[in-house]
This record gives C-alpha cells, structure tokens and sequence, in this order.
C-alpha cells in the first residue's frame, strides 16, 4: 500500500477529464494534477520542446512525492512518454487515440479521430493506425488547430467553436464513419456540440476511462494502491492566474444570463399549470432533471457536485416570484 499521490498533467485543462475517470476508478487516491497552461499549446511544438517539458513537469511532480504519473496530454504521450520512462523509475500511464476499440466496433468500416496536428502526425498514432485499423477499417484523421484553445477560454459553446467544429466534421460526415475518437484530452468538454452536430449515429469514444483502468492495474500490480477512503486534489498551473480569472469571470456572466433565462421559463410553466390541472411540484420531474444532467456531465465536475448545486437552483427556481 502506498498513500503518495498520483501525479498527472495535461497542456492545459483538458487533462481534467481523465482526472474525472480516474476519480472515479480510484476514490481512495490523492491526485497532484498540473495544467501547463503558460506553454499550451503542445500540438504547435516541436518534439524536442515537447519532450523538455514532460521532463521538467515529471521532476516537478515526483518532488512532490508522485508514485506514479499519467501524462493526460495525447501529444505530450506522442512525444514524449517514452523519454519520460527511460528518464523516471516509476509507473509513466499515457493516453492514446482509442483506435483499437473503435475499429473493433464500426459497423461502417470508417472511423474518424480528431486531434492536433502534432498528434496526428506523429510516429507513435501513424503505427496505431497501421496496426489496428489496416487496410479493413478506413481512418479519417484530421487536425483541429485552434479547438484546445475554445476550450482554455471557456468558449465551449460559442459561435466561433461551432464553426470550427462544424468544419473539422465535414469529411468525417462525408465518409460515413459511426465512430469518432477523441483525440485531444479537450475534446470531451465539448461532446455535447460535437453530438448535435454529428447526430446520433454517430458514437464518442473517449480513452479516458481505459487510461484510468491501466493506472489502477498499474498500482495494483506494484502495491502501490492507497488504503484510503476518500483521496484529495491539488491543482498548480504554469502562466498568468489573471488570464483564467478572466475566463471565470466570463463563465460566471454567462452563468447568470442562463439562470435568469431559466427562471423566466419556470414562472412561464408554473403560470400554466394550474389551468393544465398540474401539481406545482413534480419530483418525478425533478429526478428527470438530475439524472439528464448526470448524462450531460463530462467533469471535471462530479455527478454528486452537479446534483447539490442543482438542487439549490430548482429550491430558488420554486420560490422565485414573477
């Protein structure tokens, strides 16, 4: 047994989706995570900078006391995982575009895998398409410069994210691949634009959870698995703290904008209910809500965050006078 704690790092924020999944594999396990944010992005870099950077973060995070480390960043995994296990005497977990399981399952031969541009082009995805997907399945790679940064500004949603999406989907569309990879640790933040925009015949896959199975496997097999109940987070950042408080306080306008939209709505319903012979509370109604939201969630926020918040929303929404 061991109470040290994992180590993990990503680019930027994106790193926090597999930090979801691995919470959830492993609620015992106290987590150092690192948002490289000053130096994002990856995709951009060359690999020697690359590699400079997973080397000065891994040192970092091991004098922290890190016993093992997932590299939460598929162009860092590209390029510079394999340094980082000739350099570091502990367990190195990457991420990979989920190629193997997607080609396995299509039922239309087409795959498609958005990622960065270093990611694509990189040795490491090349030989995962060569060895899993052949001459059988056809693979729609194509980069998306720009989408890691909507989601480092918070612009998950905006008209400018949409576009982009919009464009970097067209040829998958056009091919007919019923699998899309996520190959960006970003991307997940943005499934729901990605969903509408795709439709439903078309299925995410996310290596998060698999990243997440290998490092418990990993801890496991060493002894290194914690024998506490419930782990803790601490979070550093490289760059400007005053640039991420401007996201915030962004997302907290936006955040307001869309309660008050929401309450117009709720006084509206209520208005109708009495002469719909409806009852002004609907618990079956409110349990809907919650269990959608739990759909929506892609962390790195927990599904049991999410409900208590809503239910503070849906208790104020039900007080609210016109």
């Amino acid at each position: 047994m061991s109470n040290a704690p994992i180590g993990m790092f990503d680019s930027g924020l994106g790193g926090l989706s597999v930090m979801h999944a691995v919470r959830d594999a492993l609620p015992g396990e106290d987590i150092i995570y690192y948002g490289d944010c000053l130096y994002a992005p990856y995709g951009d870099r060359n690999s020697e900078y690359i590699k400079e950077r997973c080397l000065a973060i891994g040192r970092f995070l091991i004098s922290k006391g890190a016993k093992a480390i997932v590299v939460s960043c598929n162009t860092a995994t590209a390029e510079g995982v394999n340094t980082m296990r000739d350099t570091f005497d502990i367990p190195i977990i990457g991420i990979e575009p989920a190629i193997k399981p997607a080609a396995a399952a299509t039922k239309t031969g087409v795959v498609g895998v958005i990622a960065t541009t270093r990611t694509i082009t990189s040795e490491r995805y090349l030989r995962l398409v060569r060895e899993f997907a052949g001459t059988k399945v056809k693979v729609v790679s194509v980069p998306c410069p720009g989408l890691m940064e909507c989601v480092e500004s918070g612009d998950w949603d905006s008209f400018k994210t949409q576009k982009l999406i919009e464009k970097y989907l067209h040829p998958i569309k056009r091919a007919g691949a019923d699998k899309l990879v996520l190959g960006c640790t970003h991307y997940p933040f943005l499934s729901n634009v990605l969903k509408r925009e795709l439709g439903s015949g078309t299925e995410l896959i996310d290596p998060s959870a698999a990243v997440a199975r290998e490092l418990k496997h990993q801890l496991s097999k060493r002894g290194l698995l914690s024998d506490g109940a419930k782990g803790k987070e601490v979070f550093y950042i490289s760059g400007d703290a005053e640039k991420h408080r401007a996201v915030i306080d962004s997302l907290d306008e936006q955040i307001v904008t869309l309660l008050n939209k929401r309450a117009k709505e709720a006084l509206d319903i209520r208005a109708l209910k009495p002469q719909a012979q409806m009852g002004l509370y609907d618990p079956k109604r409110e349990e809907e809500i919650f269990t959608r939201l739990e759909d929506f969630n892609d962390g790195p926020m927990y599904n049991d965050d999410i409900r208590e918040i809503y239910a503070t929303i849906l208790k104020v929404m039900k007080e609210i006078r016109a």
